[in-house]
């Protein structure tokens, strides 16, 4: 199957999200582009209809796609959202499930090639389609490349809020993607599949990290330590004891935090010398969510 999810249901959705978020004028010139594709099929067309789309569909974001469409869109593609984004992304995404999907390869190829010559804003709307691309395996690699993107708003793209990494990449590059949103200050907690994919080797690459930061006077974020308490040991418990007796109470907060995913004993020894951040961590009332730096 090529899609992983009821694409023409989500199709529908996204027109009426966009017919509610852009002018009559605009919706009606989508609508002629899709139906003179759909006559002539011509993949030159098609790519171009998509590079053209900012100059006709405005840039304000669709304050309606806010309110009629989130909840629909996650019962078709679990994860997926377009919260914040523009009327011409959104757009882009809708365009780009127009393309013919029936042939694997060909289908590829043309997303490949959009890839490569796309332009910033180009590269924002493919990475955050992966999740509705068909084929998804296929672009493991496309979306490793994203990860090495330095641009800041085609790497967010491909890190927030996007459930495709967290499915599909490989430990490696999934590891690279999380070291790298913490290198350039990304909010951690957006990353869908944070805690699903954290492995031992993560938590002692980000242990390696934090000691670097700390060498250098830098801050850590407190957000760091979140993959991180599953994998607790005799290597990298040191770190939560500095954490618990540094004086601050977020980094004190993420410290037990920590020790609450871990079976390690001294892990569980700290965390019941603070009975009252215990019992609210137990009760839910204290979580990774509340930690924001």
């Amino acid at each position: 199957m090529a899609y992983q999810y009821d694409v023409q249901q989500m199709l529908a959705l996204l027109d009426r999200i966009i017919r509610k978020s852009v002018s009559e004028k605009e919706y009606l010139w989508l609508q002629e582009q899709l139906q003179r594709y759909e006559k002539e099929h011509k993949i030159s067309f098609f790519n171009l209809t998509f590079t053209a789309i900012p100059r006709f569909v405005k840039k304000a974001y669709p304050a309606s796609g806010e309110t009629i469409g989130l909840e629909g869109i996650q019962s078709i593609r679990k994860n997926f959202t377009i919260a914040g984004w523009s009327a011409d992304r959104l757009a882009r995404s809708w365009w780009l499930l127009h393309l013919p999907a029936q042939d694997a390869a060909a289908y590829t190829r043309q997303m490949e090639n959009l890839f490569k010559s796309a332009e910033m804003n180009e590269q924002v709307a493919l990475y955050g389609t992966l999740p509705l691309f068909a084929y998804p395996e296929a672009f493991r690699h496309r979306a490793s490349e994203g990860v090495r993107n330095n641009i800041g708003s085609v790497f967010e793209a491909v890190v927030l809020d996007n459930p495709y990494p967290s499915e599909y990449l490989e430990e490696a590059a999934w590891n690279q993607l999380v070291l790298k949103a913490f290198f350039m200050a990304k909010p951690a907690n957006r990353i869908i599949g944070l805690d699903e994919r954290a492995n031992a080797r993560l938590a002692h690459i980000l242990s390696d990290y934090a000691h670097e930061r700390w060498a250098a006077s830098r801050p850590v974020s407190s957000l760091l330590w979140r993959p991180v308490g599953r994998f607790l040991d005799e290597g990298i418990f040191p770190d939560i004891r500095r954490l618990s007796q540094s004086g601050n109470d977020r980094e004190l907060q993420a410290a037990l935090l920590a020790c609450a995913q871990s079976d390690y004993e001294q892990a569980r020894e700290l965390l019941d010398q603070y009975p009252l951040y215990k019992q609210q961590i137990e009760a839910g009332k204290l979580t990774w969510e509340m930690l924001t730096d």
